[in-house]
């Protein structure tokens, strides 16, 4: 896999101009930044922060949402969607996957709302976007907020639209294994100046975006962000494009090379999403199609040749130990008391079955392996095939006991 992160003499140069400046947490690189992503997503204004995790707080902070309200969200995400929720004093709602695309099954929403639930916040994982048509529709017909966890979200787009434009507000991080990175940082989107102004405060200690205290506005924490990330953020912003292009290119490729074979099938893309980020290429692995040979054995198979593959999540994220606690709670679970008074599900004994088998079957390949040159992506998609071809060999050895999961 090529270096992660990358950076160059841009990079070196900015933050040299940060130190020289005297100006480390304050300054005009930040809003740069905050400009110009926003209108690189097509939004109209941004709030950088901190993390990720912080600028989803902040939206659902900035949408009034929080102890009583439900959002509904997707079980297969990593944990900082969760925490954001919760920290606001709001419970989750864990709707079903669809497994043909990693993201929320549109088709089991409507059946998830009760009358205490407020928002919905899709997970355009990987960078894939979800069916946001339907979901619009959905969030209109039941007076509910769209607030996007487009965490994966940088530069892909949806009906040519980048992903973060569609809803009340949104969320994206910067963390180091991210396709563009400051080593740790997020940023908020909205197309709403009072959303924003709210985020602003959330972040900002109460202030608003660029002023002091408003009144008029809520209470905030120390989240802001610092005058060198927003300044390697423009220099990585500045490649991003690029980026984008090639691993459109390269898993347009493993895509083509993936629906030749049997038993391994990509994650579907929704007829409306325009661009992919490809955070993660991911994809189902049948083991019945490769005659039982368990995921773990293939994906070491694929190693040897060369490609970092991975299994993802392996559970879906209800089943991490912050829902598995009943805090002392042991009449009736409710395993998270700062969250309000009532309890829409017993995560300790939740099983929705279409996550539980995706996350048995998901394989993934990392966003960094699709930088790779026409030439070595070719190499890639080779390997696959000759795992493929060469599978009864790879069935014995494991079936006596030579390779083991």
């Amino acid at each position: 896999m090529p270096d992660w992160p990358l950076f160059g003499d841009a990079d070196r140069t900015t933050l040299v101009d940060v130190l020289d400046s005297g100006s480390w947490y304050t300054g005009d690189r930040v809003r740069e930044f905050e400009e110009s992503f926003a209108t690189y997503q097509n939004a109209t204004y941004g709030v950088a922060c901190t993390g990720g995790t912080v600028a989803l707080e902040a939206i659902i902070r900035a949408s009034g949402i929080g102890v009583g309200d439900e959002i509904i969200t997707s079980p297969y995400t990593f944990i900082g969607t969760c925490s954001a929720i919760l920290k606001t004093g709001a419970a989750i709602r864990f709707v079903d996957v669809d497994p043909y695309t990693s993201n929320l099954d549109i088709d089991e929403i409507e059946n998830a709302i009760t009358s205490s639930t407020r928002a919905i916040m899709p997970v355009h994982f990987g960078g894939l976007a979800c069916d946001i048509d339907r979901l619009i529709d959905i969030c209109e017909h039941h007076d509910l907020v769209m607030l996007e966890d487009a965490a994966h979200g940088w530069g892909a787009k949806y009906k040519g639209k980048g992903l973060g434009a569609w809803g009340k507000a949104s969320g994206f991080s910067f963390q180091q294994s991210k396709n563009i990175t400051c080593g740790d940082g997020g940023i908020a989107l909205t197309n709403d100046e009072a959303v924003a102004d709210a985020i602003g405060c959330a972040v900002n200690q109460g202030r608003s975006r660029y002023g002091m205290a408003d009144p008029r506005l809520q209470w905030g924490g120390n989240h802001r962000m610092t005058e060198f990330s927003a300044a390697i953020l423009l220099a990585q912003l500045s490649r991003l494009p690029e980026h984008v292009e090639i691993r459109e290119q390269n898993a347009g490729m493993l895509t083509r090379t993936l629906n030749g074979i049997l038993g391994i099938e990509p994650c579907r893309r929704d007829p409306n999403a325009t661009v992919v980020s490809w955070h993660v290429y991911g994809a189902r692995y049948l083991e019945e199609d490769w005659d039982g040979l368990p995921r773990e054995v293939f994906v070491k198979a694929m190693r040897a040749e060369g490609v970092e593959l991975n299994t993802g999540y392996a559970e879906p994220v209800y089943r991490n130990v912050v829902f598995q606690q009943d805090w002392g709670n042991s009449e009736d679970i409710k395993p998270f008391p700062w969250a309000g008074e009532s309890w829409v599900q017993d995560y300790r004994s939740l099983n929705l079955p279409k996550v539980e088998q995706y996350c048995n079957e998901r394989i993934s390949y990392k966003h960094t392996g699709l930088l790779f040159s026409e030439a070595k992506m070719k190499l890639v998609c080779d390997a696959f095939e000759k795992v493929w071809e060469h599978r009864s060999e790879l069935v014995e050895a494991w079936r006596m006991g030579e390779i083991e999961p």
